[in-house]
């Protein structure tokens, strides 16, 4: 019996014989350089090599299959197309080795042996910042479109707040947004990748300078101004290049260019002999300016006193205006305390005819505000009250606040907050025993250069003074810091100086433990003398300022319904996309996700603990844990049964229709039981679907415009929101509680 071998038919070399062509005449015109259109040694080395291998293949077609000559093709094509990246070249025509301050342009050009067209808007990404701390901000570019070009033209402009002081880096390729492209003249796709360049000397430093201004009593008639001074980008060759000072609370314009007021860069210090307000300027070498403001308060003649003691003070007490208690503290009722550290400290205490008038005046007054006002600049006072007068007062009034009312800052306690039995017994002492006090200080320039720092990645600036709200009990020698108030807001104001007009300001939590900023709820308004203020009303206490957000928006929301809103939660660092440009605004949003936004814009705490929740499927190692359980515990939310929560399930309509109205109660908005359900839901066609439990809060919630329906009328009670649904239900509803503006 015989066998006939199988014969494998010999593939088509055709392709590969015409791509072997192509590739020698493009290794022969592409000479060994670093001009456009040249190679390097290792780049021209690398081609001839896949075209030896493809050769051989070649050669020997008659004993290779299709697939293996197919192969070959595509090895060949992919040498090709990485030569030719290795010949596109991206060029830095301003100089390499400088600072670029705010404003500065980069100008970059990428260009091509071949003709090119350009549609759309390409980009060259930019990898600005230091170590992990980075972001990726975009050259565009800036020629024409739809004509044959060699040279194509990128530009990026610093915007302020923004550093790099170790060199950036550049992509190794373009990228095409929104549909543009980059084609050959000739038909066909052109390279995007490029040879790079070294771009590690290229230092972005557009921080403004750091000034800390100090006054030191020189005798009792004049005062020593010193001022310490650094700038970002000292290792990349930055440096302090004017300072100087104006009498005055000034703006950097006043300056003239850094060529008004007096010059003080060698000795950083001057001597005043008036009291007021003195404003030095900075500017450092990448053309960053800085001004900083110190009021001196300490220069006066010899006043007269009793008997050689203490002056005679002059603070008074009287009902105010609107209806309240007004308490002006004249200097005489300060004091300057040293702290263990060695700070200074200003402390006020209310004497006790001052603080018998207040209760005295309460029973005139229209209501219970006692509003303690302090003229003093130092940069921490401390205001130190009885807990038996507080306790007192509590017995007639207790939804009483006192204000403390520092240079226009200002801070509200709610005596209702103040738990005075239980923070004695924790002390082991008695009401009586107790001092309550409410400090005010401003952060050290270290804490606020951190702030700043975290604003280089985050697209913020700060733009308010950093304030260390704080209050404190005290008794036989121990201190405890009041941090939490159960849920009971605390309004707190900081003054802005400064022009407020086109920034998205938005007040911020620092956290030093975490290193995190947070968004806080807060609203700008107007004071008597012209100036803004920013209204904090926040549930706890820590530290807190103003900062100018970078406006941002999403890629996907062009044409969106939502897009404005979207927008604005997003500048108010409440919201985030899916991706860094990318929303998602039709996905859905799971009932985890909606809580974390929601106690995020009710400003509420979030303790990390290792296993507080009564639901077992809230894991303590998860990212929404806190989240979820700070929600539970102020009951904003409660599980599907009774030890599941189900957070990453979508959430329905209705299920966020319940969140909002008890986020209502939480912030006594309205009472549990109130409303009415028929009115509000016979605008909705479905009303009969919505379960019997969500009746009330989607009553509630349509009644006041947090939530509408549908567009053809019905409300979907039972259907996922969106994750734009979900931001323009939380936008509403805080601006409906004044949390934003």
């Amino acid at each position: 019996m015989s066998f006939e071998a199988a014969i494998i038919p010999a593939g088509d070399a055709t392709d590969l014989e015409d791509l072997l062509v192509e590739a020698i005449q493009t290794l022969a015109v592409h000479s060994e350089g670093t001009n456009v259109g040249q190679a390097s040694a290792n780049d021209r080395s690398a081609l001839q090599a896949a075209i030896n291998a493809a050769q051989g293949i070649a050669d020997d077609a008659l004993n290779q299959t299709q697939g293996q000559l197919d192969e070959a093709v595509a090895a060949l094509k992919a040498a090709m197309d990485t030569f030719e990246a290795a010949w596109v070249k991206l060029v830095l025509t301003t100089p390499a080795n400088e600072l670029y301050g705010p404003n500065n342009i980069l100008l970059f050009k990428v260009r091509y042996e071949y003709e090119v067209i350009v549609d759309g808007m390409p980009v060259i990404p930019l990898m600005v910042g230091v170590s992990s701390d980075t972001r990726t901000v975009y050259a565009a570019y800036t020629g024409t479109r739809n004509e044959a070009l060699t040279e194509l033209t990128f530009e990026y402009k610093v915007p302020a707040g923004i550093a790099d002081s170790d060199g950036i880096e550049v992509a190794a390729a373009l990228e095409l947004p929104n549909g543009a492209s980059i084609v050959r003249a000739s038909g066909g796709a052109a390279s995007l990748t490029y040879g790079t360049l070294d771009t590690s000397g290229i230092y972005i430093v557009a921080m403004p300078p750091y000034v800390t201004l100090t006054a030191e009593p020189d005798g009792s008639t004049r005062q020593v101004i010193k001022a310490a001074t650094s700038v970002y980008g000292e290792s990349a060759g930055n440096a302090l290049t004017v300072l100087r000072w104006l009498k005055g609370n000034l703006k950097a314009a006043d300056f003239s260019d850094g060529t008004g007021g007096t010059d003080i860069l060698s000795e950083t210090q001057f001597t005043v002999t008036a009291n007021g307000d003195y404003t030095v300027y900075a500017r450092d070498k990448a053309g960053n300016e800085a001004v900083k403001v110190v009021a001196v308060t300490g220069i006066s003649t010899p006043s007269s006193s009793v008997g050689g003691n203490r002056p005679v003070s002059n603070s008074t007490v009287m009902i105010n205006s609107a209806g309240g208690i007004t308490a002006l503290v004249d200097s005489s009722d300060i004091e300057q305390v040293k702290r263990p550290d060695g700070t200074v400290i200003e402390q006020v205490i209310l004497s006790e005819r001052m603080q018998e008038r207040v209760l005295e005046l309460l029973r005139e007054a229209k209501e219970p505000l006692i509003t303690i006002e302090i003229n003093d600049r130092e940069h921490a006072v401390q205001t130190r009250l009885p807990a038996a007068w507080i306790e007192e007062m509590a017995k007639s009034y207790l939804n009483a606040i006192i204000e403390v009312k520092l240079n226009g800052s200002s801070y509200q306690l709610r005596i209702s907050a103040l738990d005075l039995a239980g923070l004695a017994e924790r002390l082991d002492a008695e009401v009586s025993d107790l001092t309550v006090s409410i400090i005010q200080e401003q952060a050290s320039e270290d804490i606020r250069h951190e702030i700043e720092r975290i604003g280089v990645s985050q697209g913020f600036t700060v733009f308010g003074g950093v304030i260390d709200y704080k209050v404190t009990v005290e008794s036989n020698g121990q201190t405890m810091d009041v941090q939490d108030f159960g849920g009971t807001y605390i309004v707190r104001t900081i003054k802005l100086d400064g022009d407020v007009a086109n920034r998205n300001l938005v007040a911020v939590q620092y956290d030093p433990a975490t290193g995190t900023v947070a968004f806080v709820p807060a609203r700008l308004e107007t004071r008597p003398d012209g100036s803004t203020e920013a209204i904090l009303n926040v549930p706890h206490n820590s530290l807190y300022t103003v900062v100018d957000v970078k406006s941002r928006t999403f890629a996907d929301l062009t044409g969106h319904w939502a897009k404005a809103d979207v927008d604005h939660l997003a500048t108010k660092l409440l919201v985030n996309g899916a991706t860094a440009d990318r929303f998602a605004p039709d996905g859905t949003i799971t009932r985890a996700e909606f809580l974390t936004l929601l106690v995020r814009g009710l400003g509420l705490s979030v303790k990390e603990v290792e296993d507080s929740s009564p639901y077992a499927d809230v894991f303590a190692s998860a990212w929404y844990s806190p989240a979820v359980n700070a929600a539970v515990a102020n009951r904003l939310a409660t599980g599907i049964s009774a030890d599941r929560f189900a957070p990453n399930d979508p959430i329905t309509r209705e299920q966020m229709a319940v969140i909002i109205g008890r986020a209502l109660i939480f912030t006594g908005y309205v009472t549990d039981g109130d409303g009415q359900t028929d009115s509000p839901l016979a605008a909705f066609t479905d009303r009969d679907a919505i379960s019997s439990w969500a009746q009330l809060a989607v009553a509630r919630v349509a009644e006041v415009g947090i939530m509408k329906g549908m567009e053809d009328g019905r409300f979907a009670p039972t259907e996922y929101a969106t994750r734009a649904q979900a931001a323009v239900m939380l936008k509403r509803l805080l601006q409906y509680l004044h949390n934003i503006d």
